[in-house]
């Protein structure tokens, strides 16, 4: 990929609190010889009353304690940009969405509205590989898979809410969603396609000073609607998801994030026993340990970092080491490496073993 990227920005500010705001790229792949725009956001807020704010349009929404894992943010996602080694900034991708954010006293909540369906973005055979459930192998060279999206209907309009508030030093809250699994987590043999299965999910997090750093909690119970007996192996069982995380500065510009997440698969036995022969076996507990190291010099001008993932259950990972260095007050330069390791190929990392790559980023701003 030789990936060129102009991106712009507005913020119009308007009359009875109101702000108009846009956020877009042109984009050139000089490898794939293409050309793309990629409207990233556009919304228009609005504040009618003291004690609620509303937003219309494409928005990017982030919920709960992770760095790099997702327990009850369930909006969508672009993986392949943070594998290929995009700038952070395009993990998040944009839902097209009303937001209402309440400020009653006690509690503040936000309630989001998705009439159309988003997915994330994961690898499907163009940038990288995958593992084929239809085949029971990696994809071949050239290979791909079509994924088929719920309709654009009424009932099929997605709903995520949060109710938060400050304990003292820690913040509180819980969480609810209903809509659809973000990644294709079934399958339709008939037609040769991936499918969106339908999913709630109700959690809770908390996250304040810990031990001298800043020590966080969550937790996730998936409802997948389709398949709660856990007997149909062709869709995703519901799930319970744990987080751990805890943050620290060691020293001078030297910050620790450490994680610790285990994902508990329901119904395990009427999973493995209605398995198609030969079809690869999940763990009933996977999981997985996360490390993020940052070291800034030369007064904050050079960032060294690395993102390493290790899954004990799956025997499967990803390191990410990489530097930043900032030219001047324009310029800026960052290069790094992505690397997979597993044991089997049908693992989230595991099937990413042949997609290792280099990657060299420069931006100026102006």
């Amino acid at each position: 990929m030789g990936e060129g990227r102009l991106q712009m920005e507005l913020s119009q500010e308007g009359p009875l609190d109101s702000r108009l705001y846009l956020k877009g790229d042109l984009i050139g792949d000089g490898v794939g010889e293409k050309g793309d725009a990629d409207l990233r956001e556009f919304y228009l807020d609005h504040s009618p009353f003291p004690f609620l704010d509303v937003r219309l349009g494409r928005q990017i929404i982030t919920w709960g304690t992770g760095d790099l894992i997702f327990v009850n943010d369930l909006f969508p996602k672009d993986f392949t940009s943070f594998f290929v080694g995009r700038n952070m900034e395009y993990l998040k991708v944009g839902s097209d969405a009303a937001k209402l954010s309440i400020y009653p006293g006690l509690f503040s909540m936000d309630i989001v509205a998705i009439p159309r369906f988003t997915p994330s973005e994961v690898p499907d055979g163009e940038r990288l590989s995958f593992f084929n459930p239809f085949a029971g192998r990696l994809s071949a060279s050239g290979e791909r898979l079509s994924a088929k999206k719920p309709s654009f209907t009424l009932g099929s309009t997605e709903i995520a809410t949060r109710i938060y508030r400050d304990f003292g030093s820690y913040e509180a809250a819980l969480y609810g969603f209903r809509g659809f699994f973000k990644e294709p987590a079934g399958m339709d043999p008939a037609e040769g396609v991936l499918v969106y299965p339908k999913l709630s999910t109700y959690g809770s997090s908390l996250r304040g000073p810990f031990l001298g750093g800043i020590g966080s909690v969550e937790f996730g119970y998936n409802d997948s609607r389709e398949d709660r007996s856990g007997s149909n192996p062709l869709i995703e069982n519901s799930s319970l998801k744990y987080l751990l995380g805890y943050e620290r500065e060691l020293w001078s510009d030297f910050t620790v994030r450490a994680q610790y997440f285990l994902e508990q698969m329901l119904d395990y036995g009427e999973y493995k026993a209605t398995l198609p022969a030969g079809a690869p076996v999940k763990s009933e507990l996977r999981h997985l340990l996360f490390l993020r190291l940052t070291q800034f010099l030369r007064y904050q001008t050079l960032q060294l970092s690395f993102v390493g993932f290790y899954s004990p259950s799956d025997r499967d990972g990803m390191l990410n080491p990489e530097v930043t260095y900032k030219i001047n007050d324009r310029w800026s330069a960052t290069s790094g490496a992505n690397v997979f390791f597993g044991k089997k190929d049908f693992t989230p990392f595991g099937q990413l073993t042949r997609d290792d790559n280099l990657y060299l980023r420069l931006r100026a701003g102006f």
